[in-house]
């Protein structure tokens, strides 16, 4: 057993696309009940639902799964500070009050932080690993590769 810090695990692919898949199939039956005027007993809301459903959950589970990236890096200090200027462009400030054990906890404005999550970053020696949503991770990696990080 060790000591060392790992990442929290977000959602994988499948939790997502499953949340989402749920709550747009739910909205989009309810909806055509509503607006259709056709009783759940015909199948067509459900029908509905479910394709309607698909396409909710898979467009979630693109843009809001979880994902991690690991890069090698020379320097913590120079990662770090090229990583918070990156984060700060996105809106993104380090959350003291976190205490994650070798964590380091970024986060936005309350308000923005509803809908967009947090950034958590492990710092090693010699690589570096990044937690976040998909659709922020890739704005992440290329203000890092823009700073010369690859």
């Amino acid at each position: 057993m060790t000591d060392e810090p790992n990442l929290p695990a977000g959602p994988s692919f499948g939790l997502t696309f499953l949340y989402y898949f749920c709550g747009t199939a739910l909205v989009t039956s309810l909806l055509a009940v509503k607006t259709l005027d056709i009783g759940l007993d015909t199948g067509l809301p459900n029908l509905y639902g479910t394709l309607f459903g698909v396409a909710g959950g898979l467009l979630g589970a693109l843009v809001n799964r979880s994902t991690t990236l690991e890069l090698p890096i020379s320097s913590r200090k120079t990662f770090r500070r090229e990583l918070d200027t990156a984060l700060a462009e996105m809106g993104y400030t380090e959350d003291e009050a976190a205490n994650l054990d070798g964590i380091l906890v970024y986060r936005r404005p309350f308000i923005r932080q509803l809908l967009s999550g947090r950034v958590y970053v492990l710092l090693r020696e010699k690589h570096v690993q990044i937690s976040s949503r998909a659709i922020h991770m890739g704005g992440i990696k290329k203000r890092l590769e823009a700073s010369g990080i690859r």
